[in-house]
């Protein structure tokens, strides 16, 4: 999966705009509690200890398990935000087929090993996932506010959670 590293700076940037606008449209604020483009590499994204803890044994299994497959979802959904960002703003293309298949292949396994998901039901949780991302990044309005996002925080280097939803508040995405 080479095509999931950043090739350079600018690519993660890019890549943490669309994680962040991510966020926002899927209203799961509460879950991020930051960003920095100079964070080793898989720790630009702080997020929230909420959105790991997996339960305790007190809880009711359905709940822990319905908690699990949300967030879940969501680490799909900003998965596909952040490449989706990259290929549809910054590098004004389509995600290729293959990325979108061997993506699709990781979630099956990850959703089979981490909410007990069949294939289909994986499936069906990855097409959700690549819609809603399709949506959002074709939407050439998302561009505009992607382009200033990805400058931004190159500019800045890190953002806290508040900083990062009152950029994307005054430009509509709340």
């Amino acid at each position: 999966m080479d095509k999931l590293h950043y090739s350079d700076e600018n690519d993660k940037c890019y890549g943490l705009a669309g994680m962040a606008i991510t966020l926002a449209v899927c209203d799961a604020r509460e879950l991020l509690t930051g960003m920095d483009i100079d964070a080793p590499a898989g720790e630009s994204v702080a997020m929230a200890p909420d959105f790991y803890l997996r339960g305790n044994p007190r809880m009711p299994a359905k709940y822990v398990w319905t908690r699990t497959l949300g967030h879940f979802r969501l680490a799909v959904e900003l998965v596909l935000g952040n490449l989706m960002c990259r290929r549809y703003v910054r590098d004004r293309k389509g995600l290729a087929r293959e990325t979108a298949d061997s993506l699709r292949a990781l979630v099956r396994q990850d959703a089979a090993e981490h909410c007990a998901l069949e294939t289909d039901e994986a499936d069906r949780l990855f097409e959700e996932a690549y819609d809603l991302a399709d949506r959002i990044f074709r939407h050439s309005g998302v561009h505009d506010i992607a382009h200033e996002f990805a400058e931004m925080i190159a500019g800045r280097r890190s953002l806290d959670a508040v900083e990062i939803f009152d950029f994307l508040a005054r430009r509509g995405l709340s």
